[in-house]
Parts: structure tokens; C-alpha cells; sequence
């Protein structure tokens, strides 16, 4: 099966070809450009691996939550793509595909959501895979509460890096490992969408859309204030 994967949840979007567990990716470009050379870097990708369009058998994308802008865009050009050829489509949790880039038993991902925030979810590793224990949540940094178990936990993403002054010590007392500067990638994304098409649970269309988790895309002049920001 060839599945082809969109991320753009974060500055570093990608895409990759996925043929029976063999990968091919490529990064998109920053910023505004992205959305212009996307379908570009999508022709060159699927150059480099000899294939056409039509040889897509399905078509995966990171549904979020993270960057607004990317997520519509991630999301758009997937839809778009699994309607013209008529292919499964499955969106992945960014958090889910972040997190399935640690090999630990429990894994933590955090990624900056931006306006004094953060995403988080924390995953369990077992003998079937990797899970979602509770859904994703999108709060200040000094909120986060004590992991548990107390012990044993991998950190993964942006906050970790960008937020490391204000994140409570009881939180990272139960963190042995951190990388701050891994995002989730189009590669995992492929991966996760393998496992869930091979077990026959493609996403409806209807369900195939952003997960935002925050709908407020800016904060008010007084919010901003109160979260130590300028006016």
C-alpha cells in the first residue's frame, strides 16, 4: 500500500511516501511559502520515488492541534487529494505523531500552542502500540499537574524548550528524558495511518478535519496583561 502523509502542524512541515513500511520524505518550506510550494515539494516527492499521483492508495494528514494557518492547509490539500482520487483518507493526531517518535513505555508530548499556552497529551506504550491516556489539552504551563506514575516519563516537543523557565518542578520530577526539539513529522504520521488502514479504520470525510482543541486564535490587550505580556 502507498500512503501518501501531510504534517503541518509546526514550522517544519514535511510529507512522505510510504510503500509497505519503506519511507520517503521531504520538508516543505517556512512560513507563507509553504502554501505556495507545497504541491511543488508534492510533484518532486513523488518524482524521486518514480510514482504518480494515481499510485496513492491513501492519503494521511496531522489533523493537529498546532499552527492554525498549517493545519488548514495540511488538512485542505489532503481532503482535496483523497476526493479527486477517490482514496481513504486518515487524519493523525500531530501530538500522537510526535510522540511515536520516542521508543519509552510513557511519553509526554508538548508543543507550543502559542499565546502564553500549550498543547500536551500523554501516551502509554504497551505490547499493541502506542495510546492516547486522555485527551489533548491546551492550558498555561504553570497549570500542569504532577505526572503519574510518578516516574519513568519521555518529554517530546516545542514547550519543553520554549517554555523551560515557567514549567512547574513537580511536573518535570517525573520526566527522566527530554527533547525539546523534535516535531512531529509526516514519516510517523504514515505510520499510524498504516496500522489504523491495515485494521480497516479509515476516517470519514465528514471527520477528517482539524483538531484545534483552542477555536481563540489571539488574546485581548487585558489577557495579555495578565499573562506577563506587553500591551
Amino acid at each position: 500500500m502507498i500512503i501518501l502523509a501531510i504534517e503541518t502542524s509546526s514550522e517544519r512541515g514535511s510529507m512522505a511516501l510510504s510503500r509497505d513500511g519503506k519511507v520517503a520524505s521531504t520538508q516543505l518550506d517556512a512560513g507563507p511559502k509553504q502554501s505556495e510550494t507545497a504541491m511543488r515539494r508534492l510533484r518532486d516527492l513523488l518524482a524521486g520515488c518514480g510514482m504518480r499521483i494515481e499510485d496513492v492508495d491513501a492519503v494521511a494528514f496531522g489533523s493537529g492541534p498546532g499552527m492554525f494557518t498549517g493545519l488548514r492547509l495540511g488538512c485542505g490539500l489532503a481532503q482535496g487529494l483523497a476526493i479527486g482520487l477517490s482514496k481513504p483518507i486518515v487524519a493523525v493526531s500531530s501530538l500522537h505523531a510526535l510522540a511515536a517518535r520516542c521508543q519509552g513505555a510513557r511519553i509526554v508530548a508538548a508543543t507550543d500552542a502559542r499565546m502564553g499556552e500549550i498543547y500536551l497529551q500523554c501516551f502509554e506504550r504497551d505490547d499493541t502500540g502506542l495510546h492516547p491516556r486522555g485527551a489533548a489539552e491546551c492550558v498555561p504551563p504553570e497549570e500542569l499537574r504532577p505526572l503519574a506514575p510518578a516516574g519513568g516519563w519521555q518529554g517530546i516537543g516545542s514547550a519543553f524548550e520554549v517554555y523551560a523557565g515557567r514549567l512547574p518542578e513537580a511536573f518535570l520530577q517525573s520526566i527522566e528524558m527530554v527533547d525539546g526539539e523534535a516535531r512531529a513529522r509526516a514519516e510517523e504520521v504514515a505510520a499510524i495511518a498504516a496500522e489504523r488502514l491495515a485494521e480497516g479504520r479509515a476516517t470519514p470525510l465528514e471527520a477528517a478535519v482539524p483538531q484545534y482543541v483552542r477555536n481563540k486564535v489571539a488574546l485581548t490587550t487585558r489577557e495579555r496583561l495578565a499573562r506577563g505580556g506587553d500591551s
